[in-house]
């Protein structure tokens, strides 16, 4: 199950280090660990994600795994001592999945505390945190996390489709496009490109004098 917490989907089954942006979950005598939807959509689409190696030892608080992405770069802190098991080795090569599915296939590293203390704690008791920090950071999450970001200001719709689907002839089927649009007419145009197109209108979110569509191409 999951709720929603400053915008963003959290997983209730998860406990919580708000202010080190990390989640973890027991499995047998191990800990599963990664990163927060805070820490994804601030970083913008990582561009390198690195994890600790196998038998490294971290205090707690220090580095298990750096994240890089075009706004942002951060160090991403142990929530308790512990020695690295298993490192996630896909994320090398792919490391936009710790922002498309922070929780499922983008997890860091497989942990065992050894230094007995826990930051962690449940959603409840972690949401406040959360929301003071999505709030003060700026950080808002759409339905799906986008390849590509086209901000079209300034242009008349039919621009605007047209920029859009030259943007999506390029692109591999899947591929989620966000668009920013300041024509009032954008959403409107929008739903009947999707009915015409056969894409995917996944959200659309007004922000005063622009809108924000999440698009997906079918």
């Amino acid at each position: 199950m999951s709720m929603k917490v400053g915008g963003c989907e959290y997983r209730d089954d998860m406990l919580y280090d708000p202010e080190f942006g990390t989640w973890g979950r027991l499995e047998g005598s191990l800990w599963r660990v990664g990163v927060t939807p805070l820490v994804s959509w601030l970083s913008g689409g990582f561009t390198a994600v690195s994890v600790k190696p196998e038998e490294s030892r971290i205090a707690e608080g220090h580095s298990l795994a750096a994240v890089e992405g075009p706004r942002h770069f951060d160090v991403v802190r142990a929530p308790f001592e512990c020695v690295v098991k298993k490192p996630n080795e896909t994320l090398g090569k792919n490391p936009r999945i710790v922002n498309r599915d922070p929780f499922g296939d983008g997890w860091l590293a497989l942990v065992e505390n050894v230094g007995g203390r826990c930051r962690l704690r449940s959603l409840e008791v972690a949401t406040p945190t959360l929301e003071e920090r999505h709030r003060s950071m700026g950080v808002r999450c759409f339905a799906a996390f986008p390849d590509v970001e086209l901000y079209e200001v300034g242009a008349e719709c039919s621009v605007v489709l047209a920029r859009l689907d030259e943007e999506l002839a390029k692109s591999a089927r899947g591929t989620v496009i966000h668009l920013v649009s300041d024509d009032p007419t954008a959403e409107i145009e929008m739903a009947r490109w999707q009915d015409q197109t056969g894409n995917f209108l996944l959200e659309v979110r007004p922000e005063g004098a622009l809108s924000h569509f999440i698009v997906k191409k079918g």
